[in-house]
């Protein structure tokens, strides 16, 4: 198995190289483990960093670990306010020997919004998300409750994961930690094609039995990490059955689609590539974790909510409906992802009403025989900044024409125009006076000769 530590926004590999090594050159199943990879991002900086103020900034000293990077939202979503500092500090493989943050998996803050008993009226928008308190009649997942961990033991678990003899205590730990079974897999460890991670269809209303395969991106070689299954075909953005619910998706299709669901066999079912096996810029991941906190995928394999009767013919209940329903208002990009890479939409500007216009360039993704974007005509910074009496803005033109350099106040109304006039192509720097300049925070907007925005940078003068 591979895993990868990246920090640019794409990276193209031939795919033979992203598989385990003396593993056949050809996946055997689409859901091959030998293809399993992990990925993840880090940002260093050096410890120090020097202000001057006839100069630019010097840094020195060790780099440090600020922040990183695996599975989308869970510093934000699950790692508490306390930690995300601690949590950013370290790597995905420092989680395989300290388990202080292995908590917040198995009893998710998000989870006591979504439970009656606790905290479920707190949120409303949350309202339709509600976990298993009593599913089957017997499991309970809410936090602090015991989850699956009343079958320790039980020969039932013989052959599944869940089965000390097959993957130790890594999925059932310890009581009153309910969702190591499903949260804590998602996140990290990816999870196996073994039972009873595989669809209830099939199982005849025993989860724990064989059911239809449907994803293994199990990598159990550290922890938060984005792990992907290399061998599972793309779906493409023309099939009528691509969803932005990524495997929650792929797992309805799975359960209710007479294509997909008569039998147990491996089959490709549209979206099985998308998140959390995987990542397509579609996806929309907010949703599908809160959906995930909310217990979707214990429902997929048949541990269904609790308005649900052991027995009964049809599973697709309220609370069901309610979960896979859930929209967060957000429906798509707004703006439409390109075809072509890097695919990604161009940002917005931020400088205008709500987000404002597109800034565009002219782009040669292989300009130079590197990847990377076509300079912008000109470039600025200043210093020093926070300033007193003046500061000087230092420019860097590639084009030469003619720029100009506008000021406005936290209101967005016009204060000074320090610079306009032609530049050839080179450095120069232009020092303004702001002796009179009232204290405060101000925004200066670097413009080309037709007057569209090229950067925009905050200056603030001190009291």
């Amino acid at each position: 198995m591979a895993c990868f530590n990246v920090s640019t926004i794409a990276i193209q590999v031939p795919i033979a190289t992203l598989l385990k090594t003396g593993a056949p050159a050809v996946p055997t199943t689409i859901l091959d483990p030998d293809y399993v990879i992990g990925v993840w991002a880090s940002a260093s900086r050096q410890q120090i960093r020097t202000l001057s103020s006839t100069a630019n900034p010097v840094y020195s000293g060790p780099w440090v670990q600020v922040s990183r990077l695996g599975m989308p939202l869970t510093n934000e979503a699950v790692v508490p306010i306390g930690s995300k500092d601690y949590w950013n500090a370290i790597t995905p493989y420092d989680e395989l020997t300290d388990t202080s943050l292995d908590g917040y998996f198995y009893n998710p803050e998000l989870a006591l919004y979504m439970d009656d008993d606790l905290f479920g009226g707190a949120v409303p928008a949350f309202s339709p998300l509600r976990i298993q308190r009593k599913s089957l009649q017997s499991f309970d997942f809410g936090n602090g409750q015991n989850g699956l961990y009343g079958l320790k033991g039980n020969p039932a678990l013989a052959g599944t994961a869940l089965d000390d003899a097959v993957f130790g205590t890594l999925l059932l730990p310890g009581p009153g930690q309910p969702r190591s079974v499903d949260l804590w897999p998602i996140f990290h460890t990816g999870v196996p094609n073994v039972r009873p991670y595989q669809l209830a269809t099939g199982k005849n209303g025993n989860p724990l039995a064989a059911g239809k395969p449907f994803i293994n991106n199990f990598l159990p070689n550290g922890g938060d990490m984005l792990r992907l299954n290399m061998a599972v075909p793309v779906t493409s953005r023309q099939d009528p059955k691509f969803s932005p619910l990524g495997i929650v998706q792929a797992a309805v299709l799975g359960l209710t689609d007479p294509a997909y669901n008569q039998s147990t066999d491996i089959q490709f079912i549209p979206n099985m590539d998308g998140f959390p096996n995987g990542r397509r810029l579609e996806d929309d991941v907010t949703r599908i974790e809160l959906q995930a906190v909310a217990g979707v995928a214990l429902a997929a394999i048949g541990l269904w909510y609790d308005d649900y009767t052991a027995g009964g013919a049809n599973p697709v209940t309220p609370n069901l409906l309610g979960v896979l329903t859930y929209t967060t208002g957000v429906e798509s990009n707004d703006l439409a992802f390109p075809g072509s890479f890097p695919y990604l939409a161009a940002p917005q500007s931020g400088t205008g009403a709500c987000g404002g216009s597109i800034v565009t360039a002219t782009t040669d993704i292989f300009q130079g025989g590197g990847m990377g974007l076509a300079q912008k005509p000109v470039l600025m910074k200043n210093y020093p900044n926070p300033f007193s009496s003046q500061t000087t803005f230092e420019f860097l033109v590639n084009q030469p024409g003619d720029i100009a350099v506008g000021v406005y106040d936290i209101q967005g109304k016009y204060v000074a125009t320090p610079y306009s006039g032609f530049q050839q192509k080179g450095e120069f720097k232009y020092t303004w006076n702001t002796a009179n300049l009232r204290p405060g925070v101000y925004f200066a907007n670097l413009y080309d000769g037709n007057g569209n925005l090229i950067q925009s940078g905050k200056l603030l003068k001190p009291e």
